[in-house]
């Protein structure tokens, strides 16, 4: 007895109806992984729910299929209700820095180099390995001092140089302090940061 192969085909106006159409066998076999290979990567994903006892219907079409959980995905091109004209993509924040914050931050930087040009002798000998990455261990061992030595030093460097440049951050901060958000148009502050 010659073994049968079929492919189901789904009515379009009603998923639940299945009906398995006799096609030859190297049809079925040139079909039949990739609907394999869809069906199990939407079930991986979370986005098939087809129970076993119905996989023999499922043709590869997820997009009528009635056990597929497609249904909850979006897409960036969705138009928002409350804005016109506006889509999701376009409310979604960028991870480029704003041209504000690489000008503040360049002066910042630029404002802790003086600083660090203005720092006595010891206080550039701690600061210049921290800015290497070194170890209070490994600083220690360089200079020839004791680890508990290099921790004062390095918090009393450190504590000068938050001193000196807390102003500059702060009205830094502050002249950017009010963003406003691109769907309302609301205006927001935000918290200055703690120094």
């Amino acid at each position: 007895m010659k073994k049968e192969f079929f492919y189901p085909v789904r009515n379009a106006d009603n998923p639940y109806d299945v009906h398995l159409v006799p096609v030859p066998e190297d049809v079925y076999r040139s079909i039949n992984p990739e609907i394999e290979r869809t069906r199990k990567q939407m079930q991986r994903s979370g986005r098939c729910v087809c129970p076993k006892s119905k996989l023999w219907a499922c043709d590869g079409d997820c997009a009528i299929c009635p056990y597929s959980a497609c249904g909850n995905t979006v897409s960036y091109d969705t138009p928002l209700d409350d804005a016109e004209g506006l889509t999701l993509g376009d409310t979604l924040v960028s991870d480029e820095p704003s041209p504000e914050a690489i000008a503040i931050n360049t002066a910042l930087l630029e404002a802790l180099y003086d600083e660090l040009d203005r720092l006595d002798p010891d206080g550039r000998r701690i600061c210049e390995p921290i800015m290497q990455g070194k170890t209070e261990r490994e600083i220690a061992a360089d200079l020839g001092k004791r680890q508990s030595t290099i921790n004062y030093q390095k918090k009393r460097v450190l504590d000068l140089l938050r001193e000196d440049l807390k102003d500059f951050i702060y009205k830094a901060f502050f002249t950017h302090r009010f963003n406003s958000c691109t769907i309302c148009n609301k205006q927001f502050h935000t918290i200055p940061p703690q120094i």
